[in-house]
C-alpha cells in the first residue's frame, strides 16, 4: 500500500513509535517563558570592585560554558546564587519588563533591550531578549543571612547489563549500540596475551542480571584492599537488586574476569576501542564494591534590602571529603566550591546577570536514551536491542543527525498506517505483555501452542481486513518545479522513502531526493569530471559519507569520494601509507584488507594487532579486476559456465550465475567433473558471443549496461529499443532472448529456461511497440450467480478459477475479500452456458 519491500515487526516498529511521538511532542510544544536573575558574589568586599573589570574580560575573551564561569569564581573566593524571594515572595518573572523592575532595583542600571525574532518559534511570535547594562552606584549590601553544611553520600553505581553497559558507551565513548556489542564479544571470546595465550576479559555479554559470584566479590575486595587501602573496602560487599522486574538473570553481571588484569597491564594487546570499552567494564565492575563517596553540601541565603522588599538570593556548593569508588570511577561534578563565610559577612558583587529562559521540549532520543526507554518499557530484550536499532535505520524509518534519532517521512506513515489498523500490536504494553508470555513459555508455565493461537487467530483477521480497508499511498502535489522539463512536480514513496517526480513521467523521469522537511536536494555541479566517461560528476552524500557521482547516473556509475565541498580525496598508492608502528615501536603499518574494508595494521601481526583507519582525505587505486579462469564445463544446475576462483581455503570451482546460482566444488574435483560431464554429453558447446565480438562474459550488478539494454535506477537491465529477433542475448547465459507476454504485460525471457531465468521489463516506446505486437487477451467475463449471496457484505458472488479449481468470490473484491466453495447442487457449466446465452 505504500511501497514495496518494507517490513514491520512487534518490537522494531514499536520502537519507531516511541521515536515519532517524541518528535511530535517537540513539534506541538509550546515554549513558556521566564526570568531568572543571578548574583556573581566575591567573600572579599575590598576586591570585589577589581574583579569586576577581570569578570568582564573574562566574559569577553570568548564563548563560556557554565563549567569555565564555576572555575573562575572559585578560584578568585566568589561564587553564584539565583534570586528566590523578593518582599517574602517567591521571584516569577515571566516577562523582560517584570525582570528588568527587578534588576533596576537591585542597582542595575539598563541601557538597552534587544529584541530579536526566535526562527524555531517565529510562528509562535517568541522573542529572544536580552538586557544589556551594569552595575550602578546604588547597589545595595549584599549579606550573609544563613548558612547550613550537612554531609551527604553518593553510592556507587551497580555492575553492567547489557542495557546499561549500551547506554555507558554511547554517553561516555559515543560507541553505536551494535558497536559496543562487537567489541564486547571479541572481549569475551579472548584476547592473546602474551605469555598467557588467549584469554577472555569479561564475561558474558548478554545479561540483564546484576548479581555477581561470590568468588568475583571475594577477588575484587582483595584487589581494591591492595591497592587502595582497608578504608576503601566496605564492611559487606555491595549487593544490588533487579534492574527490572522481568529480568531473567541467567548470567551474571558484566564484569572483568580477573580484576587484578587492569587495562593499562593489557593495553599492549588490545586495540585502541577494545581498551576503551574494557576501561570501562573494569572501572565499573571495581567501583560497585567500594563504599559512598561523602560530600560536605552547604547551602548559602544571601539578602539584600531594595525599594521593592528584601531580595533573598540563595546559592549552593559541595566539597569531596572523601573520594571512595570515585577513586576510580573519577569525579564528575561540576558544582561550585563555595568560599569560606560567616552569617552576617557583608559580600562584595562582580555582577548581577538577569538571564531570559524558557521552558524545553522533551529531548529527541539518542541511542542511549532508546536503549533506556526500551528497557523500562519492557519492549524486546537487552541481547536484542542493537538489531532492533539497526534495522529501524537500515529501513529508513529514522535517521541519526549529530547522534539524536529523527523518524523519516517514510517512518511516520508507516507508523500511522499501522496504529490505524493493527492499534493492539503497537501498543507498548502489548508488546511487553508478549514479552512476559514469552518468558510463561520458556519456563513451561504456559503452552505455546495456545498462546500462539490468542495472538496468530486476530492477527490474521486484522491482516485481511487492512488488506481491504486500508487506503493505497497517493502521490501527493509539491510546490516545486521539474528542473528538467519545467512541470510541478509531485511527492512520490519509495522503500527508500519520500523523493519528488516529475508529474511528467514517463515522459520526463526527472526525480530529486529530498530532505527531513521535504525540501528538494538538488546535486550540487563540480568541476571534475568523470573519469570514466568525462561528463561532468556531482556532489552527493551517502550513508558513509560524501562523492562524486557521474552526472549520467544510471549510464555511468563511477564514483570517487570527496569532502563535503566536492574535493576528491588523494589518490595514493600502497606505499604512501606506510608508517612506522605507534604500538610496538619496531613494525609497520601496511595497508589489509577485510572483504571490502581496508585498514592499516602492523606487519609483526599477531605478536603486535595494532590498527588504524586510513587517513579521511584518502582514497585508494582499485585493483585492477582479474577475470577468473574459466573451468572448461557447464553448471549441473543452470548450466552457466563455471569458473575457477580463489578463496580463504586456495581454489575453487564456482558457477558465475553467483548469487541467483550458489553452485560450487572443491578445486581437486574439477577434472572428475569434466570426466562425468563428458560422458553424459553435456560438456560445453563453444562460448557464445553476446553480440559485442569475442567469448562470451557474464553481466554482473555494477558493470555497464549489456548490449542492447538500458539499465534501471536500481542497475537491472531493461530493454528501451526493441530489437530484431533473435539479435538480444541473455546477459547472463549468451543464449538468445525471446519476447513473450505474462501476466503484467510483455516482457523478454532466456531462451535456455529453466536453466537460466534471466528475463528483461520493457520501458518507453518499446514497451509500446511490443504491446502492439503481443496485445493482451481478451479476460473472459464473470459469470454473476445472483441466487448465491457473499456473507461478508451480502453482494453477488462471481464463478472464479484459481490453482485448486474454481471457486465463488464476491463481485466486491477486492474491496470486499468473501469467498465460498462451490455448493455441491450447483452446476457452473450450465451457468456459464446461461451467461453465454444472455450476452
Amino acid at each position: 500500500k505504500i511501497a514495496k519491500g518494507l517490513s514491520a515487526g512487534r518490537v522494531q516498529s514499536v520502537a519507531v513509535r516511541l521515536i515519532v511521538e517524541r518528535e511530535r511532542e517537540i513539534r506541538a510544544f509550546i515554549p513558556k517563558e521566564s526570568w531568572k536573575v543571578l548574583a556573581y558574589l566575591s567573600a572579599d568586599t575590598a576586591a570585589a570592585q577589581d574583579l569586576r573589570g577581570e569578570w568582564k574580560r573574562f566574559l569577553s575573551s570568548g564563548e563560556r560554558t557554565q563549567k569555565d564561569i564555576t572555575a573562575w569564581l572559585s578560584e578568585h573566593a566568589g561564587f553564584r546564587a539565583e534570586l528566590a524571594e523578593v518582599g517574602g515572595r517567591p521571584f516569577e518573572a515571566l516577562t523582560a519588563d517584570e525582570a528588568r523592575k527587578v534588576v533596576e532595583a537591585l542597582g542595575w542600571n539598563v541601557e538597552d533591550v534587544r529584541r530579536r525574532p526566535w526562527d524555531e518559534y517565529r510562528r509562535l511570535g517568541l522573542e529572544q531578549v536580552e538586557i544589556l547594562g551594569g552595575l550602578g552606584p546604588g547597589v545595595p549590601a549584599f549579606t550573609v543571612g544563613d548558612l547550613t553544611t550537612k554531609r551527604t553520600t553518593t553510592k556507587p553505581p551497580a555492575p553492567f547489563t547489557t542495557a546499561s553497559l549500551q547506554q555507558q558507551a554511547s554517553t561516555y565513548l559515543r560507541f553505536s549500540a551494535s558497536r559496543t556489542m562487537r567489541i564486547a564479544q571479541a572481549l569475551y571470546e579472548g584476547i592473546d596475551l602474551n605469555g598467557e595465550g588467549t584469554v577472555g576479559l569479561i564475561t558474558y555479554m548478554r545479561t540483564d542480571s546484576t548479581n555477581l559470584s561470590k568468588e568475583a566479590v571475594d577477588s575484587v575486595r582483595s584487589f581494591i584492599r591492595q591497592q587502595y587501602g582497608a578504608d576503601y573496602v566496605p564492611e559487606h560487599p555491595n549487593v544490588y537488586g533487579k534492574r527490572q522486574e522481568r529480568a531473567q538473570e541467567a548470567h551474571e553481571a558484566i564484569r572483568p574476569t580477573d580484576p587484578h588484569r587492569t587495562p593499562e597491564s593489557v593495553r599492549a594487546a588490545l586495540s585502541d576501542e577494545q581498551y576503551r570499552l574494557y576501561d570501562l567494564i573494569w572501572r565499573r565492575f571495581v567501583a560497585c564494591q567500594m563504599p559512598p563517596a561523602q560530600w560536605d553540601s552547604t547551602s548559602v541565603a544571601v539578602t539584600a534590602d531594595t525599594p521593592v522588599g528584601r531580595a533573598r538570593f540563595a546559592g549552593s556548593g559541595r566539597k569531596l571529603v572523601f573520594d571512595g569508588f570515585m577513586r576510580v570511577a573519577g569525579v564528575s561534578s561540576d558544582d561550585q566550591l563555595l568560599p569560606a563565610m560567616r552569617v552576617g559577612q557583608a559580600l562584595g558583587v562582580v555582577d548581577l546577570e538577569p538571564k531570559q529562559q524558557f521552558t524545553s521540549p522533551p529531548p529527541r532520543y539518542t541511542e542511549a536514551s532508546l536503549v533506556k526507554a526500551l528497557e523500562q518499557e519492557g519492549i524486546g530484550r537487552p541481547s536484542t536491542y542493537a538489531a532492533i536499532i539497526d534495522t529501524i535505520q537500515d529501513r529508513g524509518y529514522v535517521e541519526q543527525d549529530d547522534r539524536k534519532f529523527y523518524p523519516t517521512a517514510l517512518g511516520e506513515l508507516v507508523t500511522d498506517k499501522l496504529v490505524q489498523h493493527f492499534p493492539k500490536l503497537m501498543d507498548v504494553k502489548f508488546t511487553s505483555y508478549m514479552e512476559d508470555e514469552l518468558d510463561k513459555i520458556e519456563e513451561a508455565h504456559l503452552d505455546w501452542v495456545q498462546v500462539l493461537h490468542e495472538f496468530y487467530d486476530p492477527f490474521r483477521e486484522l491482516l485481511g481486513k487492512a488488506g481491504d480497508e486500508m487506503e493505497a499511498v497517493r502521490s501527493q502535489p509539491s510546490e516545486h518545479r521539474c528542473p528538467t522539463c519545467g512541470e510541478p512536480m509531485l511527492f512520490r514513496w519509495s522503500k527508500a522513502g519520500r523523493f519528488l517526480s516529475c508529474s511528467a513521467y514517463p515522459r520526463c523521469k526527472a526525480t530529486l531526493n529530498v530532505d527531513r522537511d521535504g525540501r528538494p536536494l538538488i546535486p550540487k555541479e563540480t568541476a571534475t569530471p568523470c573519469a570514466e566517461c568525462g561528463k561532468p560528476t556531482v556532489l552527493r552524500q551517502s550513508k558513509t559519507g560524501f562523492f562524486l557521482g557521474c552526472s549520467s547516473y544510471p549510464e555511468c556509475r563511477a564514483t570517487v569520494p570527496c569532502n563535503e565541498h566536492g574535493e576528491p580525496h588523494r589518490l595514493v598508492t600502497e606505499d604512501e601509507l606506510k608508517r612506522p608502528c605507534d604500538a610496538c615501536g619496531s613494525g609497520e603499518m601496511v595497508l589489509k584488507r577485510k572483504g571490502r574494508r581496508a585498514f592499516l595494521g602492523c606487519n609483526r601481526y599477531p605478536e603486535c594487532k595494532n590498527v588504524a583507519p586510513l587517513p579521511p582525505d584518502v582514497r585508494l587505486e582499485r585493483p585492477p579486476r582479474v577475470e577468473p579462469e574459466q573451468a572448461g564445463m557447464r553448471c549441473e544446475k543452470c548450466q552457466r559456465p563455471m569458473v575457477i576462483r580463489n578463496g580463504r581455503r586456495g581454489k575453487f570451482v564456482a558457477c558465475t550465475g553467483y548469487p541467483r546460482c550458489r553452485a560450487t566444488f572443491p578445486f581437486e574435483k574439477l577434472e572428475e567433473a569434466r570426466a562425468r560431464a563428458a560422458a553424459e554429453g553435456t560438456a560445453p558447446p563453444p562460448p557464445p558471443t553476446n553480440g559485442a565480438g569475442g567469448g562470451f562474459k557474464p553481466w554482473q550488478p555494477g558493470d555497464p549496461a549489456p548490449p542492447g539494454f538500458a539499465l534501471t535506477r536500481t542497475g537491472r537491465p531493461v530493454v528501451e529499443v526493441l530489437p530484431e529477433p533473435g539479435t538480444l542475448h541473455c546477459p547472463e547465459c549468451g543464449s538468445t532472448m525471446e519476447l513473450k507476454r505474462g501476466r503484467f504485460g510483455p516482457f523478454f525471457s532466456c531462451t535456455n529456461f529453466p536453466k537460466c531465468r534471466c528475463n528483461a521489463n520493457l520501458r518507453g516506446e518499446a514497451k509500446k511497440q511490443a504491446e502492439e505486437l503481443m496485445p493482451a487477451p481478451e479476460r473472459p467475463r464473470a459469470v454473476v450467480v445472483e441466487s448465491i449471496r457473499c456473507d461478508r457484505c451480502g453482494g453477488p458472488m462471481v464463478i472464479r478459477k484459481g490453482r485448486r479449481g474454481q471457486f465463488l468470490g464476491c463481485k466486491g473484491y477486492p474491496k470486499c475479500t468473501g469467498t465460498k466453495e462451490m455448493p455441491p447442487d450447483f452446476n457452473p457449466e450450465a451457468a456459464l452456458a446461461a451467461a453465454t446465452e444472455q450476452h
